[in-house]
C-alpha cells in the first residue's frame, strides 16, 4: 500500500495535527475541571449582587472578584470533596 499522498500535506498537515492535539488537551481539561469552571463563572457573576464591595475587599484584597482565585478555590474544594466523600462524586471504593 502506498501512502505518497501523505507527504503532500506538509505544513498544513502539521498544523492540523497540532490543532487536533490542542483540541484534545482542551477537552481533557474541560472534562477534569468543567464543574469548577462553571461554578467559578457563576460565583464571579453573582458575587457583586450578593456581597458589598467592602466585604469583597476584605475577602479578596480588591474590590472586584478575581476569576482565577475563585476557580482555584473551587477546584481545590472539589478535590477535597472527592477525597472525603467518594461515593457521592461517582468514584467507588
Amino acid at each position: 500500500m502506498r501512502v505518497a499522498h501523505v507527504r503532500s500535506l506538509g505544513i498544513i498537515g502539521a498544523v492540523l495535527a497540532m490543532l487536533t492535539m490542542i483540541a484534545a488537551l482542551g477537552f481533557g481539561l474541560l472534562a477534569l475541571f468543567g464543574k469548577a469552571l462553571v461554578a467559578a463563572v457563576l460565583v464571579v457573576l453573582l458575587w457583586p449582587l450578593v456581597f458589598s464591595p467592602a466585604f469583597t475587599q476584605f475577602v479578596f484584597g480588591s474590590t472586584s472578584v478575581p476569576f482565577f482565585k475563585v476557580f482555584l478555590l473551587l477546584a481545590a474544594a472539589s478535590i477535597v470533596a472527592k477525597m472525603l466523600w467518594p461515593q457521592t462524586w461517582g468514584r467507588r471504593r
